[in-house]
């Protein structure tokens, strides 16, 4: 780089010079083209030369670049001097020499030369006229001052301007360099995301024809085209792409097969300058992703369906063991009790329900949640609850919803959570002195309320934060999947349950539905 400038520095300064004499021989530079006068000049020129040739050939020097422009200085006083001082045609040489310096020299060393140029002409022009009139007093002093301060101002304003000019490019230059530091930072950071990113970039031109692929976006394409040369291929031979992709306004997403992998592909037109130049793609591989999702689909169907078996199971266990004990006790009567009888024939058609309800359940037979009155349905859900209920237990229901409140419910299910509401409650008076059970239907807001309180054993505080979970029961004899069942059913059909319950003084649940309207809370 430092020899690149020092041979700048040499041929155009020389081309400088021997263009500008040629040129002023031309136009007749000489007032008086004596050969007393040319000689000399021509001579100066021969020998400039030869010393500069001389200067750079000497590895030693070539390099200091001050002392062959102040010998610059000293060459054109010699040409001023011969060509007739101040009538010279040479005086701009000196301005010529201050801004072809200020490319090269530090400021100190640019007044340095100025100073010298200055000096130079002044001897110059003394010579001149020491040589032609052979005395020097106070009128040539005044002849030859005016010229000299013209001069001199105009080389030291020279010398200011190209300065400033130089200070001015050297803050630009840092600003240029910091600004492409930056760039290339943010270019950097721009291809690490681009390269490190987990889905695939593709940019084309106008006509889909590739120019760039990330190396996550390589690495899926490679999956399918191992042989196939990525970049400079057009994109409709790698994504079905061109039924719509010169319809886009900006963006678009969609989701393509190819050989047996499934994509996620968007794809956004490049604008620059408000002229279309070409198109983004980003795509995801989503075969794992779609498989994993079949899995945890299929995963949930098996858990939902074995805790409607487990709840069946539960069921059947209860139903169970009341036909266990009438046919015990009818064993043990010697005639046929007809209450007996009757629990029986109850229990067994209460098992064939459920068998109906659960195998509905697993095809998942359920009809779709409706506007539907729900008073009969709980009217009718209290009349098999009380068949259940020993005499000792204090039971009340009250409904305080008009008969023609159409709600949003699924019959199946509902009866499902609020028999199984009730007969927790049930469980819960087994446990304590005063069995009383509360059931009350009523309106808040734009809910139809199902509350049951009861005053049995309540809920530990530690406890209630699992009361909804699968496999968690409060009771012995428990298997957890009730309430669990309960909150998932009245979530689907868009309701919601939450209870209040005090350890030793009994519980109170709810369940919240929709009544149909729009109503303001």
């Amino acid at each position: 780089m430092i020899e690149r400038k020092l041979i700048n520095f040499y041929t155009s300064r020389l081309f400088t010079f021997l263009l500008f004499f040629l040129v002023v021989l031309i136009f007749n530079a000489f007032k008086e083209p004596e050969t007393a006068r040319v000689l000399p000049v021509a001579i100066s020129l021969v020998c400039y030369g030869i010393i500069n040739l001389v200067y750079y050939l000497l590895k030693k020097f070539r390099a200091r670049m001050l002392p062959i422009l102040v010998l610059d200085a000293v060459f054109i006083s010699v040409i001023v001097y011969f060509t007739g001082g101040v009538r010279s045609n040479f005086h701009i040489l000196y301005l010529i020499l201050i801004v072809f310096a200020g490319f090269y020299v530090e400021t100190i060393h640019l007044y340095f030369l100025a100073t010298v140029s200055i000096i130079g002409f002044m001897v110059s022009v003394i010579a001149t006229y020491l040589a032609q009139t052979k005395q020097f007093g106070l009128s040539t002093f005044y002849l030859i001052s005016y010229p000299v301060a013209v001069y001199f101002v105009a080389i030291y304003a020279i010398a200011l301007i190209i300065i400033r000019i130089n200070k001015r490019a050297k803050k630009l230059k840092e600003a240029l360099i910091e600004k492409e530091r930056e760039i290339e930072e943010i270019t950097r950071l721009k291809n690490k995301i681009v390269d490190t990113i987990t889905s695939g970039i593709i940019t084309t031109e106008k006509d889909l024809t590739i120019n760039y692929i990330n190396p996550q976006g390589l690495k899926f394409l490679k999956k399918i085209y191992p042989d196939r040369k990525i970049v400079g291929s057009n994109l409709k031979e790698l994504f079905p792409v061109e039924d719509f992709v010169y319809k886009l306004d900006f963006l678009d997403r969609y989701v393509v097969e190819i050989k047996n992998r499934l994509f996620g592909v968007s794809i956004v037109k490049l604008f620059s300058k408000k002229e279309f130049n070409g198109f983004l793609v980003v795509f995801q591989d989503l075969t794992e992703i779609k498989q994993m999702e079949k899995r945890a689909q299929f995963k949930d169907k098996m858990t939902e369906l074995g805790e409607l078996s487990a709840s069946f199971a539960h069921e059947f266990r209860n139903s169970l063991a009341s036909i266990k004990g009438a046919i015990q006790l009818l064993k043990e009567g010697k005639e046929i009790d007809q209450e007996l009888l009757d629990v029986v024939e109850n229990e067994i058609n209460r098992l064939t329900g459920e068998i109906n309800d659960f195998l509905r359940f697993a095809r998942k037979d359920f009809q779709n949640p409706e506007y539907s009155a729900i008073a009969p349905v709980v009217r009718e859900i209290i009349e098999k609850f009380k068949s259940r209920l020993d005499r000792g237990i204090d039971f009340q229901y009250k409904e305080d919803l008009d008969e023609d409140t159409k709600v949003y419910f699924e019959s199946v299910r509902l009866k499902k959570v609020l028999f199984n509401l009730l007969m927790n409650a049930l469980k819960a008076v087994d446990y304590s002195k005063n069995k009383k059970i509360s059931v009350r239907l009523y309106r808040e807001g734009k809910h139809a309320v199902f509350e049951v309180e009861d005053t049995g054993v309540g809920i530990k505080d530690i406890d209630k934060s699992k009361i909804f979970e699968p496999y968690y029961s409060g009771f012995s004899k428990g298997i957890g999947i009730g309430l669990a069942l309960s909150k998932t059913f009245v979530e689907e059909m868009e309701g919601k349950i939450d209870f209040d319950s005090e350890e030793g003084r009994g519980s109170t649940f709810r369940v919240y539905l929709l009544i149909e309207g729009d109503y303001e809370e």
